[in-house]
């Protein structure tokens, strides 16, 4: 018995038929995990209609004109800056999950979400014809047991 013929919900038309419209997606025949191709640009429309100040890169893993590169050790991100910007007006804030980059012309902050974690006190930031890359080791998967004293 193929996968169609066991979960007949994965069907688009039992979906729409579910949520009682006709989707902007998919096509006769098609199951619904055929193509998840969609599900980006939809879950980015529907972010932008609900919270319509939300700034496009706060909700994507970088930004235009970012880079992210991971080593076996290390997470490495590169960003592009603009000709007219300050790089000496620039700050770099580093969290075990994401990095934060200030002093912009524009007065908006961008937030980098980082693919791993990170140990934000290993960063090292360079910056070299209009590139400023960023370097933070990644926070270990075998880390050592500390010992939690029981209270008696």
């Amino acid at each position: 018995m193929s996968g169609f013929n066991r979960h007949p919900w994965l069907k688009w038309e039992q979906v729409e038929k579910f949520l009682g419209q006709k989707l902007p997606f998919g096509e006769k025949g098609q199951t619904f995990l055929d193509n998840m191709t969609w599900a980006e640009g939809y879950v980015q429309d529907m972010l932008k209609k609900a919270m319509p100040g939300l700034d496009a890169s706060i909700s994507s893993p970088g930004f235009a004109g970012s880079e992210i590169f991971e080593t076996h050790e290390h997470v490495i991100i590169k960003v592009k800056i603009a000709k007219d910007e300050d790089p000496r007006a620039l700050q770099v804030f580093v969290k075990s999950n994401q990095i934060k980059l200030t002093g912009f012309l524009s007065g908006k902050n961008r937030i980098i979400k980082l693919p791993t974690l990170v140990q934000p006190r290993t960063a090292k930031v360079s910056y070299k014809q209009r590139l400023l890359q960023i370097k933070v080791r990644k926070r270990g998967l075998r880390e050592n047991y500390v010992e939690a004293y029981i209270r008696y």
